[in-house]
């Protein structure tokens, strides 16, 4: 009986209940800390033990417990806590009590049932180990008797809080301003004058000027494709007019001139009737490499084509064209569009026939997952 006690003991330590079969189960519960206030004493959280006699069906953890300290079978196992139970039985009948080391005592009364009263420390428990109650005096509230002096040192300190208050409001409201004026410059809305009269100033042939400059400069020269060359642009001077059309500015940076320009050249581009704004430039375009391991012979005509495979690489794509012709498929091409190349089993100018064809191949699992793809 003393190695029952002790299995329960153990297996209460990690589990709330253990149930010992044909006799009954002890539970755990968890009760928290208290305060007794008469005594003025503090008790620490425990764990009580509880017994449940109408818990009798066996869980095998008990059972487990004796198996792994026996090193024996479950059926042994089982025989062994039998043999306990009737001990503590027969034990209860004839004392009336018996103690369980580690839990408490149980008892056995004139109603023939159980009673059971746990120990007064509770149950062991590694984490509620080393609490243990105390007991505290409650602080009396102090007499508010103050001195004289202490009355003197009040309004002098409600003086000296009501200056301090009083100069950091006016902190307070000159970092406001001040801010407010930051704002106001950051946030405020430029006023610019964007109307420019041509006719209030003289024109020197500037014009010309710049547009000789911008022709030779690499910011501003135009790439042009060949395909599509552009006319050289007319540029007409214009002379000093009174107008008041609203002229756009557009700033362009105009890199560096490497040699300055002699004022006969300058002279003679200005007299010229046609000025070539920006030199076109011959960019030779990078031919695409598309790779196509095998095009259909009718390939103007045939629009629809019959998918058996899509495979990312060439060589993929290869190696299964080469099992299919040696299958029979002499049709069989391959496909190359956007990263994968689709393998053709063959391919029809009409959509009705190319339909008819792939509902006979998807008679046949192989071509189950065929498909069509249609070139526009």
């Amino acid at each position: 009986m003393i190695e029952l006690a002790r299995h329960i003991e153990i297996l209460l330590l990690e589990n709330d209940c253990v149930i010992i079969p044909d006799f009954g189960g002890f539970i755990a519960h968890y009760q928290p800390a208290r305060y007794i206030k008469e005594e003025n004493l503090y008790l620490p959280p425990v764990r009580t033990i509880g017994f449940n006699p109408q818990l009798t069906i066996n869980d095998g953890l008990l059972v487990q417990s004796y198996m792994q300290a026996h090193h024996t079978d479950f059926p042994d196992a089982t025989r062994m806590i039998e043999e306990e139970v009737a001990g503590l039985k027969e034990q209860l009948y004839q004392n009336g009590c018996t103690e369980m080391h580690g839990i408490g005592v149980l008892h056995y009364n004139i109603h023939s049932t159980y009673e059971f009263h746990p120990n007064e420390d509770g149950a062991l428990s590694p984490t509620l180990y080393g609490l243990s109650s105390f007991s505290i005096n409650r602080l009396e509230y102090l007499t508010s008797t103050t001195s004289a002096a202490t009355r003197e040192l009040l309004p002098r300190q409600e003086k000296r809080k009501r200056t301090v208050r009083f100069k950091r409001q006016w902190i307070g409201n000159a970092v406001a301003v001040a801010i407010a004026v930051v704002l106001f410059f950051f946030l405020s809305v430029p006023v610019e004058n964007t109307y420019v009269d041509k006719g209030n100033y003289a024109s020197l042939g500037t014009d010309g000027l710049f547009d000789a400059i911008r022709s030779q400069s690499l910011a501003t020269t135009l790439v042009t494709v060949p395909s599509r060359p552009q006319q050289p642009k007319k540029t007409n001077i214009k002379n000093n007019q009174n107008t008041l059309k609203p002229v756009t500015v557009k700033v362009e940076k105009v890199g560096k001139a490497q040699e300055a320009v002699p004022k006969n050249t300058v002279a003679a581009k200005l007299n010229s009737t046609e000025q070539p704004v920006a030199k076109p430039v011959t960019v030779s375009k990078p031919a695409l490499e598309k790779k196509e391991t095998a095009t259909p012979s009718s390939s103007k005509k045939n629009k629809y084509y019959i998918i058996v495979s899509s495979l990312p690489t060439a060589n993929d794509a290869q190696q299964v064209l080469n099992e299919y012709k040696q299958k029979g498929y002499k049709e069989v091409t391959i496909i190359e569009g956007n990263g994968r190349y689709r393998l053709s089993l063959c391919n029809f100018a009409d959509k009705a026939a190319a339909y008819k064809k792939l509902n006979e191949l998807k008679q046949n699992d192989a071509f189950k997952n065929a498909w069509i793809l249609s070139s526009k």
